[in-house]
């Protein structure tokens, strides 16, 4: 957590700031995941299904990503450490690149979709769109370090990949009719997964590369990671 150029803000005054985002991103994340096992929505039709939509996924993910962070964050404050370890920032960084993809295929596809009040109502307004916020914001302006390189922006990827290979296994290998999941993003209508993958891939990228350079900026690139 060093000093970007223009930067005015105390290294602990960062940290202080991120500690209280990181904490709301995991109790609140934490609570609205719980009440869905309590509460019943038009998209969860059981609660198994619960784990099968990558909103849920990409804030659990997010969230742990939260409190790894504000450990360190209690570090920094009590003088232990000077900016975040490089496994830390770039499990935060692909946490915020999953809960921006989640916030922008609500905006873009979920909410024309299923209208955005329902969308963005009541808990889901968190995972969809208060979470991703916060997530941005807390990366971006306050837990500046080393410079993301390119490589390092990769391990977001991960997250995607493991998601996309396990829905291509239980909605299209396996089906609903044998077992599997059934095609809640309808991202297998008319046989169109291929299509689905890479528009989601292509959004992916998109989202990597735009986090990466609005995190860098200010950072000198001889602080790369």
């Amino acid at each position: 957590m060093i000093r970007a150029r223009g930067d005015f803000v105390s290294v602990k005054t960062k940290a202080a700031i991120s500690l209280v985002i990181n904490l709301l991103i995991a109790v609140i994340t934490t609570g609205v995941i719980i009440s869905y096992f309590f509460t019943d929505n038009l998209l969860i039709k059981n609660k198994s299904e619960i784990f099968w939509f990558f909103t849920n996924d990409s804030n659990i993910f997010a969230a742990i990503a939260s409190v790894v962070v504000a450990i360190f964050d209690v570090k920094i404050l009590k003088g232990k450490a000077e900016l975040l370890p490089a496994a830390a920032l770039i499990l935060k960084y692909s946490g915020t690149v999953c809960l921006t993809v989640t916030m922008l295929t609500c905006l873009f596809y979920l909410a024309p979709k299923h209208s955005f009040s329902f969308i963005f109502g009541e808990t889901f307004f968190h995972v969809h769109l208060g979470a991703p916020l916060m997530s941005l914001i807390s990366l971006c302006m306050f837990e500046k370090g080393r410079r993301l390189s390119v490589a390092a922006a990769h391990f977001a990827y991960v997250p995607l990949l493991v998601y996309s290979a396990v829905y291509f296994i239980m909605v299209v290998v396996i089906g609903e009719e044998n077992g599997g999941w059934r095609d809640i993003y309808s991202f297998n209508a008319n046989d169109n997964f291929l299509l689905s993958l890479v528009v989601m891939l292509a959004q992916f990228v998109l989202v990597i590369y735009s986090v990466r350079a609005v995190y860098n900026i200010g950072i000198g690139k001889d602080t790369k990671l």
